[in-house]
């Protein structure tokens, strides 16, 4: 199967404004951009690698982020996969993922590589049991 993936780093889009918080003005119209870009005909799956981040978004930076996804929900109907570090970062990539998933867009969280590339590769829309670790 052919992969048609959009690879994003964290630093692509992730800020940190002046008091050492993220910028998330910055990282919504980031999403905006993407979303421009993902339009039809291309509809990318995108993984974003946020393994570098020296932060960690909180609950409610996500949910707004999230949001974003949900009004330009037409950019974003392929997979989304976030991968990210184990313990808190990965905590809060799953609770996005589960939080866009109840809306309808195909996100999942993974620590492993691998296994990230193996999900936007499957014709599934979930990942296997042990595929979000």
């Amino acid at each position: 199967m052919d992969l048609n993936t959009r690879i994003i780093q964290a630093k692509d889009f992730l800020k940190a404004s002046p008091t050492g918080e993220y910028d998330l003005e910055m990282a919504k119209q980031w999403l905006l951009e993407l979303a421009r870009e993902n339009a039809a005909p291309r509809q990318y799956d995108v993984l974003i690698d946020v393994r570098g981040a020296s932060l960690s978004l909180s609950l409610a930076d996500i949910t707004e982020l999230v949001q974003v996804m949900i009004e330009t929900r037409d950019s974003f109907r392929s997979k989304i996969a976030i991968l990210t570090t184990p313990g808190v970062k990965f905590e809060n990539a799953q609770f996005g993922a589960l939080y866009a998933g109840n809306r309808g867009i195909q996100v999942a969280a993974f620590t492993d590589f691998e296994e990230t590339i193996n999900w936007l590769m499957s014709l599934s829309d979930a990942p296997s049991e042990g595929g979000a670790s």
